[in-house]
């Protein structure tokens, strides 16, 4: 009998707890630099005089992507974030997805993990972009929002050859095949996406938490007990006040910087944080959190933390996606289209997700997964089917189209303008608590 996909079993399971890091960027970094970005330039001024959306400029797409593999791939990605492996024998941590990629292609690929925030990344790339040199990246993985956008304005992303691309045609998700960000996945195909919630520890909270307003509610939680994600808040706290982020005005983002400031004053804020909220969560110093669906699923279920529930507040939470793109002057485009639709394929998309804990843009990985559940638990090993299983299970993994209905993207600040006044509106927030 076969182990579970992706030769997992109870003893690859990582033996270090796996942190989410943030892959946004820093609102307070910005705030702080008055607009001014990792290189000295004001990044926002990306978007005043950018290009049409033809990433990729002059160039033939068609051409582009007409001949052979070109036999390598250089893929930067954040850390974490994909399937890892211990070979017993040599002691080696390697990445099953990408050898089985590499041994059906002969394509050898160059993986690292070098992305610790989109505004930082963005900054490294911009020079060479801005100059027409090539990064020396064939994909990299950005999230939804201004950095993806100045990619895509400024034409410094190729549009992708959408006839190259089986896989991902026959498996993708509704949502993946169509973002609203980059209609019709032209200039990017998403690799994993998240939710924005509530993380509770339940050893710390006896009351109910349901909303937004128990994150301001001296009558169930003691001083000092709550954790705001700076980057997120701004956007969570409207759509959980009634407010669409995705079509919010100034006035609009008065009305959060005044519930946010009110909360602040009862003192039950720990830290805005950029990372590490976690790390307070499972050491027991915050009672409640906005958190990442992904960090608390891993914790609960395969890191042994059973107090900390993850909760989708009754105004809804936010989604966000992380999406694989090919920068202008990249050396292997056809090789990079090649690996991009590989993760399209069921069984590899299902490695990647048992390991990741983020919802897939595969249809198919629910069920491959409840089949891993099935092996695992015909060989004996029970407590890894019963995390399968739970993992199968997930509405934060398998959101129903209900939940999806309650969730919205966050704001994205397309001119100088707004982001100066988004800036003016919640960077004080966070820089005078």
């Amino acid at each position: 009998m076969n182990a579970p996909i992706g030769g997992s079993g109870p003893g690859a399971l990582p033996g270090l707890l796996r942190r989410r890091l943030t892959r946004r960027g820093f609102l307070r970094a910005a705030g702080r630099a008055a607009g001014i970005g990792a290189v000295g330039v004001s990044l926002p001024s990306l978007l005043a005089s950018c290009q049409p959306e033809e990433g990729g400029g002059e160039v033939d797409v068609k051409e582009l992507f007409s001949g052979p593999p070109e036999g390598h791939v250089e893929f930067a990605n954040w850390p974490v974030y994909i399937d890892k492996k211990k070979d017993p024998e040599t002691g080696e941590r390697y990445v099953p997805s990408l050898r089985k990629f590499e041994e059906e292609t002969g394509i050898t690929v160059t993986y690292k993990e070098v992305i610790q925030d989109n505004a930082s990344f963005f900054g490294k790339l911009q020079p060479q972009l801005q100059a027409g040199q090539p990064t020396g990246w064939d994909i990299i993985v950005i999230t939804n929002g201004w950095e993806f956008q100045a990619l895509v304005k400024n034409g410094w992303v190729y549009p992708l050859d959408t006839t190259k691309r089986p896989n991902f045609d026959a498996h993708a998700t509704d949502w993946a095949k169509d973002p609203p960000f980059d209609p019709g996945a032209k200039h990017s195909m998403v690799w994993q996406s998240g939710l924005t919630g509530i993380a509770v520890n339940r050893d710390l909270v006896d009351a109910p938490i349901t909303k937004l307003d128990d994150l301001a509610d001296p009558n169930k939680l003691p001083p000092g007990s709550v954790g705001m994600i700076e980057e997120d808040m701004p956007d969570f706290v409207m759509w959980n006040l009634g407010i669409d982020p995705q079509t919010s005005t100034p006035e609009d983002w008065k009305v959060a910087a005044e519930w946010l400031l009110k909360q602040r004053e009862t003192g039950l804020v720990r830290a805005y944080y950029a990372q590490g909220y976690v790390d307070d969560l499972t050491n027991g110093n915050l009672a409640v959190s906005m958190a990442w669906s992904g960090d608390i699923l891993y914790y609960h279920t395969w890191g042994g933390y059973q107090n900390l529930e993850f909760v989708v507040p009754e105004g809804g939470c936010l989604i966000w996606t992380d999406n694989m793109m090919i920068p202008v002057g990249a050396e292997h485009p056809v090789s990079a289209l090649t690996l991009m639709d590989f993760y399209y394929r069921p069984e590899i998309a299902t490695m990647l997700q048992e390991w990741v804990l983020y919802m897939s843009p595969v249809k198919e990985t629910q069920e491959l997964i409840r089949k891993d559940a099935e092996r695992a638990e015909e060989r004996g090993w029970k407590g890894y089917a019963r995390k399968l299983y739970e993992t199968a299970e997930s509405e934060y993994l398998f959101p129903t189209q209900e939940l999806l209905a309650r969730c919205r993207f966050g704001r994205t600040l397309r001119t100088d303008e707004e982001k100066e006044e988004w800036d003016r509106i919640f960077v004080p927030i966070t820089e005078q608590a």
